[in-house]
């Protein structure tokens, strides 16, 4: 079991995130937004995050930033359904720029999530 932090300001995708991990046996915590994930990132380790890109005022790919400056950063996944502004072509340069395990495109299928996270985790 792994302990994955899902991060969307989007409460419905985040529930529907967290049953699907919760399914494959993992403990999902869920931030609505970049200060709500800094917090729980200092409260406990985790072991992947999933971050989504739009946060409401927030950033997911500076978030995904942030992170990489901290100590032990968790592996994560970035969640896009794109935007104004940014194309998806964007958005993946961008994570992939930071390191991103691998970019969800919205909308995905449970199949899709559960793979995605299955190679997040070491083995």
């Amino acid at each position: 079991m792994a302990t994955i932090l899902i991060v969307d300001d989007d409460s419905g995708v985040a529930d529907v995130v967290a049953l699907v991990l919760e399914g494959q046996g993992h403990a999902p915590i869920i931030a609505n937004s970049a200060a709500e994930a800094i917090n729980s990132l200092s409260e406990r380790d985790v072991d992947g995050a999933i971050l989504d890109v739009w946060l409401g005022k927030d950033d997911g790919l500076e978030l995904a930033a942030e992170l990489s400056r901290v100590g032990n950063p968790p592996p994560f996944i970035i969640m896009s359904g794109g935007g104004p502004g940014r194309s998806l072509e964007t958005v993946t340069a961008r994570a992939d720029a930071l390191g991103a395990h691998s970019v969800l495109y919205k909308p995905f299928d449970d199949d899709e999530l559960i793979e995605a996270v299955r190679s997040l985790l070491p083995a």
